[in-house]
Parts: C-alpha cells; structure tokens; sequence
C-alpha cells in the first residue's frame, strides 16, 4: 500500500515539476549561460574562455607526455654502453 502511493506521489511530483518548468520561463531561464549571447562583450569572454577549457586538457596531457618522454629518453642514454670510455684492448 504504502509502496503504491509513493510510486503515484513521486509521479504527481515529476508532472508538477516538468509543468513548472515548461509554464515558468524565468525559472528555466535562471542559469547563467541562457542569456550569455545577448551582447558583445559577454558573447567574447564566453568565446574565450571555451577556447581556453578546450585547449587545456590538450596542453595538459601534451606535457605529461613530453616531460616522459623525455624522461625515457634520459634513462636510456644512461643505460646505454658509451663506446668512447671503453678501454681499448691491447693485442700482445
């Protein structure tokens, strides 16, 4: 019993909010991105800081790539025999 009429609120609650949000315009209108393209001041600082969030992942994750590469490339030329400090072999 109890079970049904929480199914048959929560139904009631889902239609009244989607009614709410459909009748009220200010209410759908609240976030701060609906009325950003209005001017030209704003439409160019939105601009800009898309293209900034755009290109940082990619900036981001090209340094960590370059940096270990790098890093690689350091420890095999570590690791890797020097010819010229060999000493070389005398024949008798």
């Amino acid at each position: 019993m109890k079970r049904a009429m929480m199914r048959r609120l929560s139904g009631v609650l889902t239609v009244t909010l989607a009614w709410l949000i459909v009748q009220l315009p200010t209410v759908t209108q609240a976030c701060s991105v609906c009325t950003a393209g209005r001017d030209e001041e704003n439409a160019a600082a939105f601009l800009l800081s898309t293209i900034f969030m755009s290109l940082l992942p990619l900036i981001a994750i090209g340094t960590l790539v370059y940096v270990l590469w790098r890093r690689i490339q350091k420890l095999e030329a570590e690791t890797a025999p020097i010819s010229s400090t060999t000493v070389p072999r005398t024949e008798p």
